[in-house]
């Protein structure tokens, strides 16, 4: 498929995960109302429960709780595919910031918890998140999709091996807090030029969080950007375009592997 409708949704945490996943809903079936149908939709990092080192003990949820089922029904419904953003997945007894794949009709087609976490300025998440060790690439009728989570956007390294997967599109759930909205800006629009991608991002928007998604194309140009709200965003991407930008600046055949010593 060339064109792929691309939809993200900008909603913030509050410490009502169930209030959070119905506002969540409400910005998708408001996104349907305004744009018609897209193939797929992405949600923020986190935005339906919020791990801290203090409440470690009682967050969380099983693959198979609420946060999947109801995501999973939404998909369902509205016929799109769905790069759900992340919740505290509870997994042999550690938690993980996991983000699920999921088709049109509902199903699961795979997950991916965060590798990169965030171990920086004043926070910790090591010491209450276990790292996940695996990419997350996911095959979707519509295109091939590859997920980095917040963070990881810093992860040249970590997006570069995603492109190299010749994914069509690069997803971004995020938590991105005030006030780097400058270096979010140059963090998500570089990916997108340095790789020669096209980048959707969905940060939260609330009182810690300052929004800013977008849909970027793959010269780091925003195709779509979220208000200063929670809101719902919208565009299509032309993938051929994608492939085209990447022959013209010929930056992944003019690559000399053998120099990079980066371990």
């Amino acid at each position: 498929m060339s064109t792929i409708k691309v939809m993200a949704v900008q909603v913030g945490w509050t410490p009502n995960k169930e209030e959070n996943l119905r506002r969540a809903l409400d910005l998708i079936e408001r996104g349907f109302q305004q744009y018609g149908q897209a193939d797929i939709v992405c949600l923020p990092e986190f935005f339906y429960e919020s791990p801290t080192y203090k409440n470690r003990e009682t967050v969380g949820e099983p693959l198979e709780g609420a946060f999947y089922q109801t995501l999973s029904r939404c998909a369902a419904a509205h016929q799109v595919n769905m790069i759900t953003g992340t919740f505290p997945q509870k997994k042999d007894g550690k938690l993980y910031n996991t983000c699920l794949a999921i088709d049109r009709g509902g199903n699961l087609l795979g997950e991916y918890s965060k590798v990169h976490l965030f171990d920086a300025l004043d926070r910790k998440e090591s010491d209450y998140l276990t790292a996940g060790r695996r990419h997350g690439i996911f095959e979707f009728d519509c295109g091939k999709v590859g997920v980095a989570i917040c963070y990881e956007v810093r992860f040249c390294e970590y997006l570069r091996t995603l492109a190299l997967q010749d994914i069509d599109l690069l997803a971004i759930p995020a938590m991105f807090y005030r006030p780097r909205q400058d270096q979010w800006d140059l963090l998500v629009r570089g990916a997108a030029l340095n790789h020669v991608l096209y980048v959707v991002t969905a940060n939260q928007y609330n009182k810690h969080c300052f929004g800013r998604s977008q849909i970027i194309d793959p010269c780091g140009l925003p195709l779509a950007q979220a208000a200063d709200r929670e809101d719902v965003i919208f565009t299509c991407i032309d993938t051929a375009y994608q492939k085209q930008m990447r022959d013209d600046l010929a930056v992944y055949e003019n690559r000399v592997p053998e120099m990079y010593d980066i371990k």
